[in-house]
């Protein structure tokens, strides 16, 4: 069963669990933050106007991975492996990152000309704007160089006062009754912002990129590595965002607006796997190297925490949903009451699909991310075409669950080897059966000593 007290057991963990802790604590106040600017947005702008904003932050959302290359923990797995190429790795990955945001642009740009986001209207140029303004975030790379340190402390400080900033900017709008327009602009200021804070702290701590430092042949080797990552991060984006994508194109903005908000609230606790897995990771990879029946236990423990938290967040949810919306967002966003209450429970293969990703990671098993990506996206796209015509945003809700139950979970079993990892969840989903029958697990190094003196 889980247990914190094997979570702090050695100096490693307690260290992750304070980076964890620092992560986890900017976390809620952003989140609360966010969500309450979020409030006053969708009340002041309406379902519609709300739902064409979200529109376009979903199109964005749909190339970040080509912006990102997939090299988010592999920049952190190199940096805690290779410490003294720190300033290659760095300068490397963001030079790649920036050129790959540029063709994001070019392909957005080309993808409007040829008139695929009709439900915009005239403010197609929304997406023009902040996919420009993403290529920025190739400095999120120093974000994955205070992770590899486990140093998360003075990442989120600046972090925190760059949505304090954007929220206060966002209010003054909705105070000043800002059209729709403005607050694209407002998104765009808060990518640049957060970006540029970024690139402060890292050379407030005295280090550098440089182009001198760019090793061109090494960038080409990160993206043999990521290249399943990257495929896998555009068909994780798109069986998490290609649902509001679906419903403005089918049914309608408004539609949108309130799918959105039953998302806004279920996804808003996503920030907590990816914290907690993000802090454990080069204790993770540590321990890979060092026991092998350490890092399995571990593995276990942990995304037996992971379940506990989703379903913790999601049945009060459940049952409050209706009351919750209604009281933060108004009657005109009634309906997604029971969006919200089906949409929450799509968390627990969320939270556990964070562990997976690193697994996957330390393993060499990146193939099987685009894989089980894949085929969430596959399926989400499939059910999204078969239910949202009926039922509009609970069809969406619907298929969200089945595809991240496919993409996170199910599609694990077939292969063996990705079957350890999908055991593992089997076991952290019918945890209540381990009361009675859990062992504790023995280093390997100990039990092949007593073997040998045997």
């Amino acid at each position: 069963m889980f247990s914190l007290a094997k979570l702090t057991n050695n100096p490693a963990s307690f260290g992750a669990i304070k980076n964890a802790a620092w992560l986890i604590g900017e976390k809620i106040l952003s989140m609360l933050l966010v969500l309450v600017v979020s409030i006053l947005i969708s009340r002041h702008l309406g379902p519609e106007r709300f739902g064409q904003l979200n529109y376009i932050i979903a199109i964005v959302s749909l190339v970040a991975p080509l912006s990102s290359l997939g090299l988010n923990a592999i920049i952190t797995r190199e940096v805690v492996n290779a410490p003294e190429k720190q300033d290659e790795i760095m300068s490397t990955a963001l030079v790649l990152r920036l050129l790959t945001g540029c063709f994001s642009v070019l392909l957005l740009y080309i993808a409007s000309m040829l008139g695929f986001f009709t439900e915009l209207g005239a403010l197609d140029w929304g997406i023009i704007a902040l996919s420009a303004v993403n290529i920025f975030t190739a400095l999120h790379v120093i974000d994955f160089w205070f992770q590899a340190k486990v140093q998360s402390k003075s990442i989120v400080k600046v972090r925190f006062l760059a949505i304090l900033c954007s929220s206060i900017v966002k209010s003054l709008l909705v105070w000043f009754d800002a059209d729709t327009a403005a607050f694209v602009w407002a998104t765009a200021f808060e990518f640049l912002l957060i970006s540029f804070l970024y690139l402060l702290i890292y050379y407030y701590r005295q280090q550098r990129f440089s182009l001198m430092k760019v090793n061109w042949q090494y960038g080409m080797n990160l993206i043999g590595q990521s290249k399943w990552l990257v495929l896998s991060g555009i068909s994780a984006v798109i069986y998490v965002k290609i649902d509001q994508v679906m419903l403005a194109e089918m049914v309608s903005s408004s539609e949108v607006g309130i799918y959105a908000v039953a998302g806004r609230l279920s996804e808003v606790w996503y920030f907590f796997p990816t914290a907690v897995v993000a802090s454990f990771f080069p204790s993770l990879l540590k321990k890979k190297a060092q026991d092998e029946a350490v890092y399995k236990a571990q593995l276990q423990r942990l995304n037996d925490a992971l379940v506990l938290g989703a379903v913790a967040v999601a049945l009060p949810v459940t049952f409050l949903a209706d009351w919750l919306i209604v009281l933060l967002y108004g009657v005109e966003y009634q309906a997604a009451g029971v969006i919200l209450s089906l949409h929450i429970w799509a968390g627990i293969f969320a939270f556990m699909r964070a562990l997976l990703n690193k697994w996957l990671l330390a393993e060499h098993l990146l193939l099987f991310s685009l894989v089980t990506q894949g085929i969430g996206a596959v399926v989400n796209v499939l059910l999204n075409y078969l239910l949202i015509p009926e039922l509009h945003g609970v069809g969406a809700a619907i298929a969200t669950i089945i595809s991240s139950a496919f993409a996170c979970y199910i599609a694990l079993f077939f292969h063996h080897s990705t079957r350890p990892m999908a055991i593992i969840m089997t076991k952290s989903l019918f945890m209540f059966t381990r009361v009675f029958t859990w062992k504790p697990v023995r280093s390997s190094k100990r039990t092949s000593d007593k073997e040998g003196i045997g």
